[in-house]
């Protein structure tokens, strides 16, 4: 009953907004729509401007990344309660029950099964996941329930429980087939062995039938997302988004980052180092645990649920995104290490197990542990919570600017990469985009036709600081500006910006219509420049010298793009700082009408955060 109110107080006062971890929204987007009774958000046109995070495409839906199985847990608790609250209340009960229940068959001791079910209870990762609509504490009570069932069935010649146990193990493969593997295929391989020892291959007929149901479902929905019942939807979007070494990628426009053993050994070891703080006395319990195997107190089945543990560790050596959310996101501070979440099952058993021994021989030793990791815990938590304060503040400060905003409100996001939900869930839509506040990606000229589309609404652009509460340390400034449409033969548009005190050289590129030119930007004072825009293209001109003209890709799009770089005093090469696009619309009224219209900022109306702010800065005659 704690974890469960703790879940719900969390989640509605520390995660209004959610987290900073953007697959939150796309788990409540997943859920709003089957509560809804549909399987797939609609996209309507143009699909892009309302593209959630990492979603592709398909015949005028939106095909989400991940499998429906947390997502539908989600939407029974909307159906049934109105809120979400209820599901998180009911995975937070259930993870601290199940750890407690699993104790007892792997030791038969109460007192070791309880120990281990408080500290899976008070550990820092289990108290804020178990808050967010994210899928690793769902999988961890998964996994539990599947050991529950397996031992149970066993045990007792049963079959109810291994059905059971096949009904968790079918949704737990739908969610993380690879965690499933390496987490439960040293147990599976010491049940095999058991069963062909006494000759009991009646278990494999109750955990088939456990299995159909989940499977033929995922099947269904997988032919349904991708025209494939063996494809999972995970990399529709993106094909490099895999496991192994190479080139990878989180989306089509990312840039390629390459990913090799160095990178994977460093990203698990990162994992692994958070784990020692984010476990209830993470360090400590690993001790404990270590003398529990070694004073043979496991049993075999026991040595099987670590022995998977370990395997999870050598296996996310070769899964990049562990690597992405240690190194290239480092969110993982904030909200823990949740890949590793599986590693906490064996983690508070064995060192339950080894707790229990020590305060049976040494009660005084057993009560200086209890309280060092009880202490490292508490200051890993306030630690964390501290930061995701700050991060919903920045996120209510947002969501208050634009809220502030009367009547019906069209936000144009200038985001990259192109999606909603990123880099803040603030910045979402419920799949009938039907809220008051509506949110559209700025992607070009396709944005006239967005503005066309809902003319009851007043239109502005919201622009958010590169690296928006990506870290404690990231920018948190946002700007809103009303839009406007300006129309003529010529448009001319004032730039201004300004570059870091440190810089010793800037550079200002402009892209349209098939052409790049770079301009030198004098770090002393800030940048002026003037664009022309008619229907052969934008002309610039600045107080710098133009350094570099070049040519990319002409596309239909006659939108111009604004980049500005800078070089910092200190070395190293060049930074990107800031970057603005200008939708462009070319009227073809014959060659000597032809006009221009340009969707830009007519006023500021709000500007929120702190750190370093959007920096360009456009006027319009």
């Amino acid at each position: 009953m704690l974890s469960a109110t703790a879940a719900v107080l969390i989640n509605q006062h520390l995660f209004p907004f959610l987290s900073i971890n953007n697959d939150e929204a796309l788990y409540r987007l997943q859920a709003q729509t089957l509560a809804g009774g549909h399987l797939f958000p609609p996209a309507p046109p143009p699909a892009g401007s309302y593209a959630p995070w990492l979603a592709a495409v398909v015949d005028h839906h939106y095909v989400l990344k991940y499998t429906p199985v947390i997502a539908g847990l989600l939407a029974l608790s909307l159906v049934l309660t109105g809120g979400i609250s209820a599901a998180l209340a009911v995975v937070a009960a259930a993870a601290v029950g199940a750890t407690y229940h699993v104790g007892i068959e792997l030791f038969g001791d109460r007192r070791v099964a309880a120990v281990a079910a408080w500290l899976l209870a008070l550990s820092p990762l289990v108290i804020l996941q178990s808050a967010m609509l994210l899928p690793y504490l769902p999988v961890l009570v998964l996994f539990e329930c599947v050991v529950l069932g397996l031992l149970r069935g066993l045990r007792t010649d049963r079959g109810m429980p291994l059905v059971g146990a096949g009904l968790a193990l079918g949704l737990v493969v739908a969610v993380r087939p690879y965690d499933t593997v390496l987490v439960l295929g040293p147990l599976a391989v010491w049940a095999v062995w058991r069963g062909a020892c006494e000759r009991r291959w009646w278990v494999l007929r109750w955990l088939g039938t456990g299995l159909v149901v989940p499977v033929a479902l995922l099947l269904s929905y997988d032919a349904a997302a991708t025209g494939d019942p063996f494809q999972l939807p995970f990399a529709l979007l993106e094909p490099d988004d895999r496991l192994g070494f190479g080139v990878r990628r989180l989306f089509p426009t990312d840039i390629a980052h390459h990913f090799s053993l160095a990178e994977g050994l460093t990203a698990i070891g990162d994992h692994l180092w958070l784990l020692g703080g984010w476990a209830c006395g993470g360090v400590l319990l690993t001790a404990l645990s270590i003398a529990a195997v070694v004073r043979r107190r496991l049993s075999a089945q026991a040595l099987a649920v670590g022995i998977g543990a370990v395997l999870l560790i050598v296996g996310y050596i070769a899964f990049w995104g562990a690597w992405n959310a240690a190194e290239l996101w480092g969110g993982i501070r904030y909200v823990g290490p949740f890949y590793v979440m599986p590693m906490l099952l064996p983690l508070v058993l064995f060192g339950a197990r080894g707790l229990v021994d020590l305060a049976q021989a040494r009660s005084r030793s057993a009560g200086f542990a209890g309280i060092v990791g009880l202490g490292l815990s508490a200051f890993v938590l306030i630690y964390a919570v501290q930061a995701d304060m700050s991060f919903t503040r920045h996120d209510r400060d947002l969501t208050n600017m634009v809220t502030a905003q009367p009547g019906r409100v069209l936000v144009m996001v200038s985001a990259e990469p192109a999606f909603l939900m990123h880099p803040t869930s603030v910045v979402s839509n419920s799949p009938g985009l039907d809220d008051r506040v509506l949110y559209a990606v700025s992607t070009g000229d396709v944005d006239f036709s967005v503005i066309a589309d809902h003319p009851d609404r007043s239109a502005y652009l919201l622009r958010l600081a590169n690296g928006y509460n990506r870290l404690l340390e990231s920018p948190s400034a946002a700007r809103l500006e009303r839009l406007r449409v300006v129309a003529g033969a010529s448009v001319g548009v004032d730039v201004s910006a300004a570059v870091p005190d440190d810089a010793r050289g800037a550079r200002l590129e402009v892209t349209g219509d098939g052409h790049v030119t770079s301009f030198l930007v004098d770090p002393g004072r800030p940048l002026s420049a003037r664009l022309t825009i008619g229907p052969e293209g934008a002309v610039a001109t600045s107080s710098g010298p133009r350094v570099k003209v070049g040519t990319v890709r002409a596309t239909e799009d006659h939108s111009v793009t604004l980049r500005l770089f800078y070089t910092p005093s200190s070395g190293g090469r060049e930074r990107f700082l800031d970057w603005q696009v200008l939708p462009v619309q070319v009227d073809s009224g014959g060659s000597e009408h032809a006009t221009v219209s340009v969707l830009a900022p007519d006023s500021q109306v709000g500007m929120v955060g702190s750190g370093t702010t959007p920096t360009i800065r456009l006027h319009v005659d």
